[in-house]
């Protein structure tokens, strides 16, 4: 049986926004104890602040055991998109151990359990910069 290897979550805001502004948060939990978060804005592809940090295996082991088996994240349908003219809209890649990868997208509303899922990871670590991620 196939694992989850990492999850990424992509927010990107849909609003009006200068060049310089932050308009893209991209947060990758590993399964191997390592968040990365980046931050982007209108200007430039590199991502123009990225934070990384260390957690604990347990605590790691226990968030995608909770998005396995309680969140049953793998049987998320692949589209949540409401329409909208401006707002967020998100996008989550779930990479498995077999090399798959399951790719769900989103607007304005979180997919299912989203807000739970969004809390776990903000307990994982102290971010630098709270992360958005589907709200």
């Amino acid at each position: 049986m196939s694992r989850i290897t990492s999850i990424t979550i992509k927010n990107y805001s849909c609003g009006m926004h200068t060049a310089e502004e932050i308009t893209c948060h991209v947060t990758t939990v590993y399964r191997t104890g390592k968040i990365k978060h980046c931050l982007f804005n209108g200007l430039s592809v590199a991502a123009v602040k990225e934070y990384e940090y260390i957690i604990d295996k347990q605590q790691c082991e226990a968030f995608f055991v909770f998005l396995s088996d309680e969140v049953k994240i793998n049987e998320w349908l692949n589209d949540y998109s409401v329409p909208v003219c401006d707002g967020w809209s998100w996008d989550v890649q779930i990479r498995h151990s077999d090399h798959s990868i399951k790719r769900v997208s989103g607007t304005v509303e979180p997919p299912p359990h989203g807000v739970e899922i969004e809390n776990s990871i903000r307990r994982l670590v102290r971010f630098k910069k709270r992360p958005w991620l589907f709200s």
